[in-house]
């Protein structure tokens, strides 16, 4: 175990002993006080429109005055900025897409931030067209602060509550136990929620008796099906779902087991929307956009309304007008009542097991020389990573690297190969697939 390992260990052991005003920073603690205040108005008291009015304004400064993408191509005046109706300036703005953030990633940088301090996120997302983009600990902690004030309506607490994690930081090899402790987390591995682990799975969650559940909802539903004829001996309070979508079968799966309430989020790498919803049986989850977090707008594609958003926080690498490729028409108060655009597919590895193809994805250097990728699979237990490249070709350095890092995250589960493609075609929903299976029956 590295010294980076046994330091983050110690610090889940201890932080429920941390007070939270020495973990978070300032602002996590507004966007709790501005939760709290819109609950005492009624979400449409004049004090918080104001307040989401000047977090407008604030970013477009920012944008227009630091971030060379928006100097260059918006013109506002100083007078303008500090005077003229925010959302009128934001409509001046041109309308922005992934392409663009990434075909030209330095320009959306603010430049008053020094890349030392700075972390960088990048993700393939549901079409393996990546994004990444610059964040600090200040915007980490205001994201957790919108979770925190939904979740804590469960009573649950990052740093609190003891509760099952199941996602990206749980990850394990196949050779490696399926789960771990971590502080106030049991941390189990969501490539290993199937039948050949499950007397380990079924003694940890007993020995750890959590009282959520915070996981994709994809290995949510695994672990129900998995356990569903087993006796826990403990309740679960609510199960928490986040970072890919969710189907109807997999709530009712999760549902059906658990029997708690059940929170969906939906959300980006980018960062511009943010909403959640509340399951309660049927097809369909109506989502509720938080005003606060970011400005909500559609614009129509064919009939379509594609969900348009910009963030009120981030200034670091601020997204304006962002257009996300996901649809669902919004309404006056924030309410959609479908989200589509976003699907799950599952890869099978070599031992039989389902692994979500949206969690592999290539390394932030690779978009440097990769524009598109895409992960198929034509038979179970081997994986073929399609990169259509931004020049020419790829090095034999290139090609090395891409292979050679998959091998290492992946290699337990599949073989691996890389395929070099000319395009990645767009489905009829205007979107590429990330994952395409075409296992022969």
């Amino acid at each position: 175990m590295s010294l980076i390992d046994h330091l983050e260990k110690a610090y889940y052991r201890y932080r429920p002993f941390i007070p939270s005003r020495l973990l978070y920073h300032p602002q996590y603690f507004l966007v709790l006080e501005l939760q709290a205040q819109r609950v005492a108005e009624g979400g449409s008291g004049a004090g918080l429109l104001q307040v989401r009015k000047e977090l407008l304004r604030g970013i477009l400064q920012q944008c227009v005055r630091h971030v060379p993408f928006y100097r260059a191509e918006v013109k506002l005046s100083e007078a303008e900025l500090a005077n003229e109706d925010p959302y009128a300036l934001l409509q001046r703005f041109p309308l922005l897409d992934k392409s663009v953030v990434m075909s030209r990633q330095a320009e959306f940088r603010n430049e008053r931030y020094s890349l030392r301090r700075l972390h960088y996120a990048t993700s393939g997302g549901s079409t393996g067209e990546g994004i990444g983009l610059w964040r600090n600990k200040r915007l980490a902690d205001i994201e957790r602060g919108f979770f925190a004030a939904e979740w804590g309506q469960f009573g649950f607490s990052f740093d609190k509550s003891q509760y099952l994690r199941i996602g990206a930081d749980a990850r394990a090899k196949a050779d490696e136990p399926p789960v771990r402790v971590n502080g106030n987390r049991l941390m189990l591995s969501p490539y290993h929620v199937n039948g050949r682990h499950k007397a380990a799975i079924l003694a940890a969650l007993r020995s750890f008796r959590p009282q959520f559940i915070h996981a994709y909802p994809s290995v949510a539903a695994d672990l129900a099906n998995l356990i569903e004829d087993e006796e826990l001996g403990f309740d679960v309070r609510a199960v928490l779902l986040a970072s890919e979508p969710a189907t109807a079968g997999q709530l009712a799966d999760v549902a059906r087991v658990f029997k708690c309430p059940i929170s969906v989020n939906y959300g980006l790498t980018e960062r511009t929307n943010i909403a959640f919803a509340r399951y309660s049986g049927g097809e369909d989850l109506s989502f509720q956009f938080d005003a606060l977090y970011g400005v909500n707008e559609n614009r129509l594609i064919d009939g379509r309304a594609e969900i348009v958003g910009t963030s009120l926080w981030n200034d670091v690498t601020p997204l304006v007008r962002y257009c996300t490729k996901d649809f669902g028409a919004i309404d006056e108060l924030g309410l959609c009542t479908r989200i589509e655009g976003r699907s799950q597919e599952f890869l099978t590895d070599r031992f039989g097991g389902r692994i979500p193809g949206l969690s592999i994805v290539i390394d932030e250097v690779t978009w440097d020389f990769v524009r598109l990728y895409q992960v198929r699979q034509r038979r179970a237990g081997a994986i073929t990573i399609a990169v259509v490249p931004r020049g020419e070709g790829l090095t034999a350095e290139q090609r090395q690297f891409v292979l050679d890092a998959q091998i290492k995250r992946w290699g337990t589960f599949f073989d691996v190969d890389l395929e070099l493609v000319e395009d990645i075609p767009q489905g009829k929903n205007g979107k590429r697939k990330l994952v395409q299976i075409d296992l022969a029956p």
